[in-house]
C-alpha cells in the first residue's frame, strides 16, 4: 500500500481510501478498464459506484499518475504511468494489452529525415492474436 500511497505523493490530491483501492487495483491488473475495477472493487467498497471510480479516474489521469490507453474496438484501459517508456500489444481476439518495450529511435531519424519532424513521443500500439488465442484457435 506504500507504494500506490508514493504515486500520490507530488500531487495535491488526498489518499483517500477509494483512491489508494483504485491505484492498487490498476497497478495488480497492470490494464484495466472502468468495469473491470468496478467489479473487483465493489466486493470491498459496496456503496463505490462506477460514477466515483469514473471522476477519480480521470483526477488521476488529469494529474499524471496514470495513463488513459485509448485501444481500437475496445473499451479505454488504465495504466500506472510512473513506468519505464514501453509500447502496447493488444490481441485483436480477447482483447488483451500486453507491454512492450521498442528502441524506437529510428522511426523518429526517419520522420526528421524524410517529413523534417521532430518527434517529442512515440507511443505504438501493434494489434494481432497473442499466441494464447492462437494455441486455442490451433485446437
Amino acid at each position: 500500500m506504500e507504494k500506490v500511497k508514493k504515486l500520490l505523493e507530488h500531487t495535491s490530491l488526498k489518499a483517500t481510501p477509494q483512491r489508494l483501492a483504485i491505484l492498487k487495483e490498476i497497478a495488480k491488473m497492470g490494464h484495466v478498464d472502468l468495469e473491470t475495477i468496478h467489479k473487483n472493487l465493489s466486493k470491498n467498497f459496496p456503496s463505490m459506484s462506477l460514477a466515483t471510480i469514473y471522476k477519480n479516474l480521470h483526477t488521476l489521469k488529469d494529474v499524471g499518475v496514470i495513463k488513459e490507453l485509448n485501444i481500437d474496438n475496445t473499451k479505454n484501459k488504465y495504466e500506472i504511468a510512473a513506468q519505464e517508456k514501453h509500447h502496447h500489444l493488444v490481441c485483436k481476439m480477447c482483447g488483451e494489452v500486453t507491454d512492450v518495450f521498442l528502441d524506437t529511435s529510428q522511426i523518429s531519424r526517419q520522420l526528421k529525415d524524410v517529413e523534417n519532424f521532430d518527434v517529442d513521443y512515440c507511443e505504438v500500439y501493434c494489434y494481432g492474436v497473442c499466441s494464447k488465442c492462437k494455441e486455442k484457435s490451433s485446437n
